[in-house]
């Protein structure tokens, strides 16, 4: 509001200092020519725009049917008018006649019988532009006086062969800075008088002149518009303007709004009122209680108990929204630890962005590749059987090798190093941590249960994934590339220890049936019957060195051992460590 008001007293100062300007004006209308005929406009014409520069706020000068003598004193009277002017204009209806490019306003006594008789009978139009120009800054110029006049006639005839001199209209005149000069109509044609008690000329400038808060060039182009109109297109106002900023010859009055007058408050009817509503549970008591009392005493109290009561209700819809994520867990929990892709494919079914949809995504790939790995062995399980069976040698000397696919070639060339993938970036320490555990496990080396808690346990089956698979590893802390190493990883790494009183046969850990000893060499008896009865060494690596060789393309080997079972020994990428067997 204190903004609104400043810029109304801006815009009445601005006013009051326009109206406080200095302006003169000069007003000739000549109509009662006693050497041709009389024009019924021009007299009209400048009683009308004298009026009208009036009420403007002009100093106004003017001259009604002048002679040669009273147009020069009527010129002289205005002409001291000038100092100190910030605004001066000059009106002429009547005739004007151009010789020479020169024009001359004509008074009503004049005959111009011959040329020689305009400089003694006629008054040039410089002597009043000049002067304007040499005292005030904002000059405006209004000529109506470009009629068809009979006064060219008798010059041009006197005139003889230079009769060309004269002129049709006014002729072009150049203003100096701050000035604007408008014709009736453009140079070299002439204007009509028209209908009416004024010309269309003064008629549309009577009209339009002073426009409220309207620039004067604008004011122009509204009488050119109304001109064009009234003279079907015959007459067409013409100016020429050189000024250097906009000139405003009545500003908008501005009328500062009168503010009703606010009905007195009755303190006790506002204290029973708020008491009413001070407990109450709604935005809208208290928005209602502002609206009728905006600065009443409790108005601040009322716009506390607003905020406290969207906070409130914006809480209560943000716990409302937050979705129940009990049974997506529950879920999880029943599935976490299987071991068919289907299971957690139906869990991306049902929960496709849950909070373990990424470990669902990361469990069926790893079980893909390990079924894939599964299968690989099959075949090579396959092919060392068909060429066992096609041997001839002795079990006890025979060696199988299974040719790898093409595909899987093992370089001599240094592993390159392993850049995480997106997925596994992309998972949360828990997250990470908990595929870690499903990945060690699936390769023997147990970490036990899978819970996304990394422990010692946990950690020492990493050392030992470690040291089996020739791999060094910069930490044991779960890192998205140490996920994407034991995904690469396929079969059994870590080998299946036994304990006490245990045996590891056909891959599984089984216990020993305990004789009693019936001779001093017990141990080298049993050791000798265990062996010619088939049994096979707890440690097939041990024992399967000597059996079998690698060539450069091949990173497994099947051989037959002299126990009787198959070995399968699967080459590091690092020759640092050795291979590893396992029972088939």
């Amino acid at each position: 509001m204190k903004q609104i008001i400043a810029c109304l007293l801006l815009l009445v100062f601005a006013a009051s200092a326009a109206h406080a300007e200095r302006r003169v004006a000069l007003v000739i209308g000549n109509s009662g020519y006693a050497n041709v005929a009389e024009l019924k406009n021009p007299y009209n014409d400048a009683k009308g725009m004298s009026d009208k520069l009036t009420d403007l706020g002009f100093d106004v000068v003017t001259g009604l049917d002048l002679s040669l003598r009273d147009m020069r004193q009527t010129v002289r009277e205005f002409i001291k008018k000038l100092d100190n002017a910030d605004l001066a204009l000059f009106f002429y209806a009547g005739h004007g006649i151009q010789v020479n490019g020169e024009n001359y306003l004509v008074p009503v006594d004049a005959e111009l019988s011959t040329h020689l008789d305009l400089d003694f009978e006629a008054l040039p139009a410089n002597l009043v532009l000049n002067a304007m120009e040499q005292s005030t800054k904002v000059n405006l110029v209004f000529l109506d006086a470009c009629r068809n006049n009979p006064f060219t006639e008798n010059l041009a005839r006197s005139m003889g062969t230079r009769s060309s001199a004269v002129g049709r209209g006014l002729a072009k005149i150049g203003s100096g800075v701050g000035s604007l000069v408008s014709f009736a109509t453009q140079p070299g044609n002439v204007a009509l008088d028209g209908d009416g008690e004024n010309s269309p000329f003064t008629t549309a400038l009577i009209k339009h002149l002073g426009t409220p808060g309207q620039d004067i060039t604008r004011d122009l182009v509204m009488v050119r518009r109304d001109v064009l109109e009234a003279t079907k297109g015959q007459q067409v106002p013409w100016d020429n303007s050189s000024l250097t900023g906009e000139v405003i010859l009545k500003q908008l009055e501005m009328v500062e709004p009168i503010e009703p007058e606010k009905p007195a408050i009755n303190p006790q009817i506002e204290l029973a009122y708020w008491d009413s509503i001070k407990s109450g549970e709604s935005i809208a008591y208290f928005e209602t209680y502002l609206t009728r009392y905006p600065e009443g005493q409790f108005a601040d109290i009322a716009k506390i108990r607003i905020d406290e009561l969207k906070n409130r209700s914006e809480a209560e819809a943000a716990r409302n929204a937050k979705p129940d994520t009990s049974a997506e867990i529950a879920f999880w929990q029943s599935i976490q630890n299987a071991t068919r892709p289907e299971m957690y494919e139906t869990y991306l079914e049902q929960y496709p962005d849950g909070i373990y949809a990424k470990l669902a995504r990361l469990n069926i790939s790893s079980l893909q590749q390990q079924a894939e790995a599964a299968a690989t062995a099959a075949a090579a399980a396959k092919a060392a059987k068909a060429a066992d069976a096609s041997n001839s040698t002795s079990p006890a000397q025979e060696i199988t090798v299974a040719a790898l696919p093409q595909q899987e070639t093992v370089s001599t060339e240094p592993a390159p190093e392993i850049v995480p993938s997106t997925s596994s970036r992309s998972l949360s320490p828990e997250e990470l941590a908990t595929a870690m555990q499903t990945e060690l496990n699936r390769l023997g080396c147990s970490v036990g249960r899978v819970d996304g808690d990394w422990g010692n346990r946990s950690r020492q089956a990493l050392r030992t994934f470690s040291r089996e698979a020739g791999v060094d590893l910069a930490s044991l802390d779960p890192d998205p590339s140490i996920l994407d190493r034991l995904k690469q990883s396929t079969g059994r790494v870590c080998p299946l220890t036994c304990g006490r009183n245990q045996e590891l046969k056909n891959g599984k850990c089984i216990a020993v049936r305990q004789e009693a000893p019936s001779k001093s060499n017990e141990k080298s008896n049993s050791t000798k019957t265990a062996q010619s009865s088939g049994a096979c060494p707890a440690d097939p690596t041990a024992s399967s060195r000597r059996l079998v060789s690698f060539n450069y393309r091949q990173i497994t080997a099947v051989a037959t051992h002299p126990c009787g079972r198959q070995v399968i020994c699967n080459k590091p990428q690092s020759n640092v460590h050795p291979f590893k067997c396992f029972w088939k």
